[in-house]
């Protein structure tokens, strides 16, 4: 299978093309900055989504999108998150179909739902979106125009899947979240402060969301125009009790310290059925 990923470069990117290389799949990877090519499954194309990259659509079985602009809070104009998120990634997506693609992998955001409560309440596909900031805003207008083209005549004969990822962890995650941050105390021997250690989640490892989303990229002859499934390894748990178990990994040396140890949260808890399953045997982590 020839699979185009963009976004190629990001968190998330390097560990699905990472585990889709694994299988018998060619990879076309679109980035924004230049990446040095050790994997002779993948092809690095190098440039923004607005660019003509038909010559490799044309030989694509399915366009896993994960370019996003705006990730990280308060770093991105609004302007270029619209930009980005909506108008090129549109465009793009288009441009795909122009060219023969058929089959879509969105890859969207649990934040879309901008879920806060004081009790623990999981989130289906169905449930109300309240988006919080700029890029979750994108997400939202994004995931509805998709929606809106999958019930266009030109484009009856595509299938397009939106893959909300709830909070994942792993390699290459940025410097400022939670998991990269415990990790480099730990084996600074430093104390870790946890703000808000009652607030619940869930903790899904990025490889196991990688093979989510490889598993995802399978169209079967069954599969409707236009879906909608959760990222998660339904793993809930607070923030308390997963830096418990990332500084017993790490071997840790230093001490967690709490803050606002009596403000509870629920934030990002996906309703099982709503989640893409895979095999029992696949570890969660």
């Amino acid at each position: 299978m020839n699979i185009f990923v963009t976004g190629g470069s990001g968190f998330i990117g390097k560990s699905f093309i990472k585990e889709a290389s694994k299988k018998k799949n060619f990879i076309f990877s679109l980035t924004r900055k230049k990446q040095k090519n050790l994997n002779s499954k993948v092809k690095n194309l190098f440039g923004g989504l607005d660019k003509d990259w038909s010559k490799y659509l044309k030989k694509t079985d399915v366009l896993v999108h994960l370019a996003a602009a705006g990730v990280q809070p308060n770093k991105t104009k609004r302007k270029v998150i619209f930009k980005t998120n909506i108008t090129d990634s549109l465009k793009f997506i288009k441009n795909a179909v122009d060219a023969g693609c058929k089959n879509f992998l969105i890859i969207s955001t649990s934040s879309e739902y901008g879920h806060k409560s004081k009790k623990i309440k999981k989130i289906g596909t169905k449930f109300k979106r309240k988006p919080k900031n700029p890029y979750s805003v994108s997400k939202v207008k994004f995931t509805d125009l998709i929606k809106k083209l999958s019930g266009r005549k030109e484009f009856q004969k595509c299938k397009f899947r939106i893959m909300r990822i709830f909070p994942i962890y792993g390699p290459n995650e940025k410097s400022y979240r939670l998991y990269p941050s415990l990790k480099n105390a730990a084996e600074k021997g430093k104390n870790f402060l946890i703000k808000n250690p009652l607030e619940y989640r869930d903790f899904t490892d990025s490889n196991y969301a990688s093979k989510i989303l490889l598993n995802a990229c399978d169209f079967k002859k069954n599969s409707k125009k236009f879906e909608i499934y959760h990222v998660s390894s339904n793993n809930k748990m607070t923030v308390m009790k997963f830096a418990e178990i990332m500084w017993k990994r790490f071997k840790a040396k230093g001490k967690l310290i709490t803050k606002n140890k009596k403000v509870f949260l629920s934030t990002h808890v996906s309703d099982r059925r709503s989640v893409w399953k895979l095999k029992k045997n696949v570890k969660r982590r």
